[in-house]
C-alpha cells in the first residue's frame, strides 16, 4: 500500500508532520480529516526509479502549434466519453487522433498516445504539454488515476473547461463590437486627414482668403499627415511593437495588469473574472482530493492577472506557515470581503470545495453583468468621441466654403 507524507493543522496554530498508509491520496486526505486534522500537504513517498519516473519533462509548443480552447475541450470530452464506455485508454487516444481535424492537436494527441503506450501514466503525458494542459488538469488526472476514478475526474475536467470557455467567450463576444468600432473609426479619421482633406486645402490656398482658426489647425495637421503619413504609420507600428515587447517582460506585465486593475469599470470586470477563476479552480482541486497547499499553488499559477497571482502565492506562503485560508485572504487587497467570509464558512463547515464553487457560480453571473454594463457604457462613449472628432474635421472644412461662397455671391 502506498505511503504518504503529510503536513496537517491541529488546532489554530499547531502543525503536525508524519506518514500514513492509504490506497490513494484522496483516501489519505479523507482519513486525516476523519481524525480531526486539516490537511495542508499530502504527497506520496517515492523511492529509487520512481523519482525518475515522476520528473517533469515539459515540451512547449512551437510558434505554429496553436490549439484553441475549443479544440482542447473537444478532446477532453471525447476522451471522457470513450473511457467511460469501457474503451482502453490507448485505443481511445488512437480513435480521437484519427478523428481530430486540427493538425496541431493531432500531433499532441499522438505524443500522448505514444507516451501512454510506452508505460507512462496519463498525467505525466499531459505534463509534457503545459501550454495545453495546465498543472490543475495534470493534478486532477493524477488523483483520478491513483484513486481509480479517472472517468469521473475526466468529466469534472470537462465541466470545468467548458465553463471556462463559456465565460471567456462571453467576455470576448461582448468586446468585439466596441473594438471593431474603434478600429474602423480610427481608420476613417486617418484616411480623411491623410488623403481627402489635403485636396480641399489646395483649393483654399488658391483663393488666398482669411480662413477660420479651426480650418487653419486642421490644414496644418492635414498638411503634415499628407506628407508624412508613412512616417506616422511606421512610428505607430514601432510604438506598438516596443509596448508589446515590454509587456511580455515580467515587470511590464505587472505594470500593465496593475494599470488595468485601477482603470474605471474595466478593473471591476477583471477582478470579478479573476475571483471566478480562482474560486472554481481551487474548489475543483479540493473536491478531487488535492491537498490545500498544492491546490493554492496550482490555482495561483492559473491566474491571468499577475497582481492577483502574487496575492494567491502570498496566501499559499501564509497557509504554509499555519494561517487559515480566510485569514490569509484578508491580507489580499483585491479579494472582496464576501469571498473571505465565504471561505471562512467553508473552513468551519469542512465543505470548502463546495463553497468555493458556489462563489465561482455567483461571480460568473457578476462577470456577465459587468461586461454587459461596460459595453453599454463604452459603445455610446466611443460613438460620441468619434463623432466629435469627425464632426470637428468636417466643420473645419465646410466653414471656409461657406465664407468663400458668400464672398463670391456678393
Amino acid at each position: 500500500m502506498p505511503t504518504f507524507e503529510y503536513e496537517v493543522k491541529k488546532g489554530p496554530t499547531e502543525v503536525i508532520k508524519g506518514k500514513i498508509e492509504a490506497e490513494s491520496r484522496k483516501s489519505a486526505v479523507s482519513r486525516l480529516r476523519e481524525l480531526g486534522y486539516f490537511p495542508l500537504k499530502v504527497e506520496e513517498v517515492y523511492t529509487g526509479t520512481s523519482d525518475k519516473k515522476r520528473e517533469k519533462r515539459k515540451l512547449l509548443l512551437s510558434g505554429w502549434d496553436r490549439v484553441k480552447l475549443k479544440d482542447r475541450n473537444i478532446f477532453l470530452r471525447q476522451l471522457a466519453n470513450l473511457f467511460e464506455s469501457g474503451m482502453v485508454l490507448t485505443r481511445a487516444l488512437r480513435t480521437i487522433m484519427d478523428q481530430t481535424p486540427n493538425q496541431a492537436m493531432v500531433r499532441i494527441v499522438r505524443q500522448i498516445y505514444e507516451d501512454v503506450q510506452k508505460g507512462s501514466n496519463l498525467a505525466d503525458a499531459f505534463e509534457k504539454h503545459p501550454a495545453i494542459f495546465s498543472p490543475m488538469y495534470c493534478s486532477m488526472v493524477r488523483a483520478g488515476e491513483t484513486g481509480g476514478m479517472l472517468d469521473e475526474v475526466l468529466w469534472r475536467i470537462v465541466a470545468f473547461s467548458e465553463q471556462e470557455e463559456e465565460l471567456r467567450g462571453k467576455v470576448v463576444s461582448a468586446l468585439i463590437y466596441p473594438v471593431f468600432l474603434l478600429i474602423v473609426g480610427s481608420i476613417a479619421i486617418f484616411i480623411l486627414v491623410s488623403f481627402v482633406f489635403p485636396k480641399f486645402i489646395a483649393v483654399f490656398e488658391d483663393f488666398n482668403a482669411q480662413l477660420p482658426l479651426p480650418t487653419i489647425i486642421v490644414m496644418k495637421f492635414c498638411g503634415f499627415m499628407g506628407t508624412w503619413w508613412w512616417a506616422v504609420v511606421l512610428v505607430g507600428i514601432g510604438i506598438v511593437l516596443v509596448l508589446y515587447s515590454y509587456v511580455k517582460t515580467s515587470e511590464g506585465k505587472k505594470q500593465k495588469d496593475t494599470f488595468f486593475l485601477k482603470f474605471p469599470v474595466v478593473g471591476g470586470v477583471i477582478q470579478k473574472y479573476e475571483m471566478a477563476k480562482f474560486a472554481r479552480t481551487f474548489g475543483t482541486l479540493m473536491d478531487n482530493g488535492v491537498p490545500v497547499l498544492t491546490a493554492l499553488r496550482i490555482t495561483g499559477e492559473t491566474m491571468t492577472n499577475t497582481v492577483i497571482r502574487d496575492e494567491v502565492q502570498s496566501t499559499h506562503e501564509l497557509v504554509k506557515e499555519g494561517e487559515s485560508i480566510s485569514d490569509s485572504l484578508k491580507k489580499c487587497p483585491h479579494f472582496p470581503p464576501i469571498v473571505v467570509s465565504m471561505f471562512a464558512v467553508g473552513e468551519e463547515s469542512g465543505r470548502i470545495g463546495v463553497i468555493a464553487k458556489r462563489i465561482a457560480d455567483a461571480y460568473d453571473i457578476e462577470v456577465d453583468r459587468a461586461v454587459k454594463a461596460m459595453v453599454t457604457l463604452f459603445e455610446p462613449l466611443l460613438i460620441i468621441i468619434m463623432g466629435v472628432i469627425i464632426g470637428f474635421l468636417v466643420i473645419a472644412m465646410l466653414l471656409p466654403m461657406l465664407t468663400l461662397s458668400s464672398a463670391i455671391g456678393t
